[in-house]
């Protein structure tokens, strides 16, 4: 990690940087240019015990009480100059760095350039990396690569539902899910492979924010019957699901927000550690709630649909809860030197498994017996253009219900005659 910048303030003691040191790997480099006007400046460093940087973060604390707390035998105050530190410590160890001068009456006034490395030159997976950001980068790759063959397989069954007029809303969902969180994983990769805060991470972390709200929209609608047992939602349901998602989406915004403004840098803190991470996590919980009641009055009305959402219930829950309760039980149990690279790993393995479920879940081949659609969308938009053109009730009682499809896993009410000889075709009354 590399710093550079030209610091002035009225205040004798502040924070700079932190990074978390491999013992004996972890090396800081650090050139520091002032005038004598503003001598003597000295460069402070503390580790991350209690009794340290907690205390010394303390902001009704003198900058005195500040200095008291370091030991000059273990080398953690610098009077400035050029030069380098290794560290040794019995495990990984995050290190800040403030500067103070607690005599002066002027303030604090210094230019410097800091490299903070844990590894040798040319070591490219590690050298610039804070320890408890290694493997990130190895995951992502991986993780990119798993995404971009899901998004392969994706489109290529999205050819074929289309060609058997099966492509409906949910299923495009989905791939647009799939799509956003491979765009996002390839930003984010652009950015660790750069090391640079030059945005590209956080739009790709917006991309997957957004795959992740397509594939919440999917699970609730699909919970509720919409595309499998009927062709539209009531409008109150609508109303309901319309208000949450925006929810969703508003909450998300201020997580972005917050962290970026709000965040304090001299504070270890992940993305979830904050009112609007938490107030994410709540909306998940009652996502998940609003998923469970749909898809009962679903599987109550359409008992035949169970063999595709019994399964859908049940990693469409696991989904919906474990990254949650994971993220709570990693923000207090795990230690803050390894919670960035655990966290990345979790939450981008749910995301895949949560893809993967669904895809073999509704696979368009003749050994998948729990391929949820039977009506297809050329129905739907038939019977969409004669109710525009006549009341319902003026119908014939054998014309497709947009409200309720009729009750076969694969057989629809209106016949129709499929050239591509799909496995789905209807002939005589009989499913193929």
């Amino acid at each position: 990690m590399f710093s550079l910048f030209n610091y002035v303030c009225q205040q004798r003691w502040t924070f700079l940087a932190r990074f978390c040191f491999l013992s004996m790997e972890g090396r800081f480099t650090y050139d520091v240019e002032y005038d004598l006007d503003y001598a003597v400046q000295k460069l402070l460093l503390y580790y991350d015990t209690p009794k340290q940087w907690p205390l010394a973060y303390d902001q009704t604390r003198s900058c005195e009480e500040r200095e008291s707390l370091l030991l000059i035998e273990n080398n953690q105050i610098i009077n400035l100059t050029s030069a380098s530190r290794t560290f040794r410590s019995s495990r990984e160890r995050w290190w800040f760095i403030a500067v103070s001068n607690c005599p002066s009456s002027k303030g604090l006034s210094l230019k410097y350039r800091f490299w903070m490395t844990n590894g040798p030159s040319d070591d490219i997976w590690f050298q610039h990396f804070s320890a408890d950001e290694f493997y990130i980068l190895h995951m992502l790759i991986g993780f990119l690569l798993a995404q971009l063959t899901l998004s392969i397989v994706c489109i290529m069954c999205g050819r074929e539902l289309k060609a058997r007029q099966l492509l409906h809303s949910t299923y495009k969902m989905f791939i647009t899910s799939v799509l956003l969180q491979a765009v996002g994983l390839f930003l984010l990769t652009v950015a660790y492979g750069k090391y640079a805060n030059d945005g590209v991470g956080s739009i790709g972390r917006m991309f997957e924010a957004t795959s992740e709200i397509f594939y919440i929209l999917m699970l609730i609608l699909l919970g509720k019957g919409y595309t499998v047992t009927r062709a539209r939602l009531r409008s109150r349901s609508v109303v309901k699901v319309t208000v949450f998602m925006s929810l969703y989406c508003v909450t998300y915004i201020a997580l972005f927000t917050y962290e970026r403004q709000y965040f304090d840098p001299g504070k270890v803190l992940y993305v979830y550690e904050s009112p609007a991470g938490y107030g994410l996590l709540v909306l998940r919980f009652l996502g998940w709630m609003t998923f469970v009641y749909g898809l009962a009055f679903t599987l109550k009305h359409y008992p035949e649909k169970n063999g595709f959402y019994l399964p859908f219930f049940f990693f469409s829950s696991l989904w919906f809860v474990s990254g949650p309760v994971i993220i709570i039980l990693s923000n207090h149990l795990v230690d803050k030197w390894v919670r960035e690279t655990s966290m990345v790993g979790v939450e981008h393995s749910f995301a895949l498994l949560g893809f993967l479920a669904f895809l073999v879940l509704t696979r368009p081949n003749a050994a998948n017996s729990n391929f949820p659609y039977h009506v297809r969308t050329s129905q739907i938009g038939v019977m969409e253009q004669r109710i525009s053109g006549q009341s319902e009730d003026s119908l014939s009682p054998n014309h497709l219900d947009l409200d309720r499809f009729p009750h076969h896993p694969y057989e629809p009410t209106l016949r129709y005659s499929n050239p591509n000889g799909s496995i789905y075709a209807i002939s005589n009354g009989a499913v193929h």
